[in-house]
């Protein structure tokens, strides 16, 4: 554990430096505890690290190489931080597993170092409304860090002091469900304090702790209707639970003010960060230093010449012959558009330096007869799906913001689509359908805005596409599998075995045309040599770091009951 211990000093130095001017706050970067905290602003500066800089290893590659790897929806048969996980053949040294578990544990203790210091703001004579907004914000995200750490490794320590590791670095992992009831109280907390409407810009607000809630509640919901449970923790009924996720997603539906963006595509545009339906995404800083940049569309972008010369790693990493084939089922193109870059893609927002962006061609613009006239261009031998969300253009495109390595995207953790999406899954709960009023209501404005026809009933297989479908590329897929096999085990797994990970197909978006690449006995083909794991009950949850289960054997034992402080 004295990773973890290493961990705890980086946050504790973030605490008095690295706060950002777009979140409204400016701070020192020598300042120490005993000058610290003397001013609103100063309570401020604390929380504001917690925005970005500590997110940056999770976001650099694991929450789309793990969470949507994992979920098929992104598959890289040569990138060693990818295929693992589609193959489900990851172990305790897997690239990027390690700096996934220190970027989650440290905005775990980034959080609890502002929780256990900002009292000194009230004795120092700050509003005590003020400094509970700001405690909220890190239970805000300590609850959301624990939720993750819940959803990718199960049992995990709870930490809320520190200091009790310097003294005694080795200690036990909690139960998952300790580790879901402390991820709720937390939120709980956020929501009872944070303001309806954010200190600045970017900042959470008393919504986005709700829609958290909403999220929370229905993962509640499943453990405990699974049976799961051992510890009682987790103390309500499934119905109860999928009755509060019921309430707090209605309350954000109904009173929050905030609407859906009327084009899907928009939403994923840097000039529409923090647009209107966004209730908590990441606040990367433009022209900034490594750490509180958004990197991850180096990773995803295709080629150089669609980000006008950036870093561009993606040509390697394609969508899921078995998404796409969900999307052209379901003659989805609208979100298969802004998803992934599939051939006879055209977008009139990237490259517009260039005319635009004609996918399997490359950059150019249409004359007057219709017809399109290259600029420059991308060969490809073999089309498939690359991925497109995330992926923002060139700097022309972005009015500036978008720099090498560093996109300005505010990618968003949680949207007014998803929260919807959360109200229609409670009011299913434990049966098979709803017909509730607002659940048909908001269900049909996300189909409406995706072109796709209105239904009067809502299915658990109709609510696993549209989530799959809305939300692909946004970290929450994996864990939407992990929820439904607390109590549909065997289901997650056979379909996960009937997923075609890793396989060839072609795809022409004009004419929404797919089709698997076989083999000539009739088989699909495979892209790539590595070898796949069946689905099993043992990988839907990841293994501990090596470098973590080294130095902390106690990974190994059998999990401790957390003794709740309220």
């Amino acid at each position: 554990m004295k990773k973890i211990f290493s961990i705890i000093c980086l946050s504790a130095a973030l605490v008095t430096f690295n706060a950002c001017d777009f979140l409204g706050v400016k701070s020192e970067s020598q300042t120490t505890l005993d000058t610290f905290f003397q001013t609103e602003a100063e309570c401020r500066a604390a929380t504001a690290p917690l925005y970005n800089k500590v997110w940056f290893d999770f976001n650099n590659n694991f929450s789309f190489g793990f969470m949507d790897g994992r979920a098929n929806n992104i598959f890289a048969p040569w990138s060693d931080y990818i295929y693992p996980y589609v193959n489900l053949t990851e172990t305790t040294s897997t690239a990027n597993l390690y700096s996934a578990w220190q970027s989650l544990f440290v905005i775990v203790n980034q959080s609890d170092h502002a929780l256990n210091n900002l009292g000194r703001g009230v004795a120092n004579g700050v509003s005590e409304t003020v400094v509970n907004e700001c405690k909220a914000e890190c239970r805000f995200m300590r609850g959301l860090a624990y939720w993750y750490l819940a959803m990718s490794w199960g049992n995990v320590p709870i930490i809320e002091d520190p200091q009790t590791l310097i003294t005694n670095p080795i200690c036990n992992t909690n139960p998952i469900e300790d580790v879901l009831a402390f991820a709720i109280k937390d939120m709980e907390f956020a929501a009872a304090n944070l303001p309806e409407k954010g200190y600045n810009v970017g900042r959470v607000t008393k919504w986005s702790a709700e829609g958290m809630l909403a999220r929370f509640y229905n993962t509640a919901a499943a453990f405990v209707r699974g049976g799961k449970g051992k510890t009682g923790s987790l103390s309500k009924s499934a119905d109860e639970y999928y009755a509060a996720a019921k309430e707090s997603a209605r309350k954000v539906i109904e009173e929050s003010g905030l609407e859906l963006v009327p084009n899907y595509e928009d939403i994923f545009k840097v000039q529409n960060n923090n647009n209107s339906e966004s209730l908590f995404a990441l606040q990367w800083v433009p022209n900034s230093d490594y750490g509180t940049t958004n990197f991850s569309d180096s990773y995803l972008a295709l080629s150089s010449t669609v980000v006008g010369g950036r870093s561009a790693w993606g040509n390697s990493t394609y969508g899921s012959g078995e998404l796409v084939k969900l999307f052209s089922d379901r003659g989805d193109l609208i979100r298969l558009k802004a998803t992934y870059f599939t051939e006879g893609c055209y977008y009139d927002y990237i490259r517009t330096d260039e005319g635009g962006y004609l996918v399997g061609t490359g950059t150019g613009s249409y004359d007057s007869n219709g017809d399109f006239v290259l600029v420059s261009k991308d060969e490809y031998t073999d089309i498939h799906a690359w991925i497109k969300k995330g992926v923002v253009g060139c700097s022309e495109d972005t009015g500036n913001v978008a720099t090498n390595q560093n996109s300005g995207f505010a990618n968003p953790l949680l949207r007014l689509a998803d929260v919807m999406l959360h109200y229609c899954e409670a009011c299913i709960a434990s049966g098979t359908s709803t017909t509730d009023a607002l659940a048909i209501q908001v269900f049909n404005q996300i189909r409406t805005r995706a072109g796709l026809a209105t239904v009067s009933e809502i299915t658990v297989d109709s609510l696993w596409d549209e989530r799959r479908c809305e939300l692909a590329l946004e970290g929450v897929a994996w864990p939407d599998f992990v929820r439904r096999a607390y109590y549909q085990e065997s289901w997650v797994l056979n379909f996960m075995g009937n997923q075609n990970r890793n396989a060839s197909f072609s795809f022409k978006y004009p004419t929404n045309t797919f089709e698997w690449k076989t083999k000539d006995d009739g088989s699909i083909e495979k892209v790539g040599s590595k070898d796949e794991e069946t689905p099993s009950a043992t990988r839907l949850l990841l293994p501990y770091p090596e470098s973590e289960l080294i130095k902390n054997q106690l990974l190994k034992a059998e999990p401790v009951p957390y003794t709740f402080n309220d």
